[in-house]
């Protein structure tokens, strides 16, 4: 795994050129550049986004990036396993929505349990 990560003590705007996670569980927050075509997020250490929540399913979600051929990559969030087997409680995106799959957006928020969520920011070009 190639991904960089940071602790962050509070969340800031994405001031780089790289698309971001803003990662926070119940051991905190922190900071992860995203580079990989594909990443898994769950409360098994070998997900490449480790949560620290019982909350959290074993393998909760898939995170994929998506190539466009006239405008930048996106990452698209998918509830589940990478071989599709569907999280226990799901996620929500932005506090309003339980969704099985979105395209992240600037600001995004997925929220996996009770007080861990990863925020989403997008590279500024």
């Amino acid at each position: 795994m190639s991904s960089t990560i940071h602790e962050e003590s509070e969340i800031s705007v994405n001031i780089s050129c790289n698309h971001t996670l803003v990662v926070t569980d119940n051991c905190g927050t922190r900071k992860m550049i995203l580079v990989e075509d594909q990443y898994t997020i769950g409360r098994e250490p070998d997900n490449h986004v480790c949560l620290d929540s019982d909350f959290v399913s074993r393998y909760h979600a898939v995170l994929r990036k998506v190539r466009h051929r006239n405008r930048p990559d996106s990452y698209r969030i998918i509830d589940g396993s990478a071989s599709g087997k569907r999280s226990k409680n799901g996620i929500i995106l932005n506090a309003l929505h339980k969704i099985s799959s979105h395209t992240l957006q600037d600001g995004d928020i997925v929220t996996f349990a009770p007080e861990v969520h990863i925020l989403y920011l997008a590279p500024r070009w």
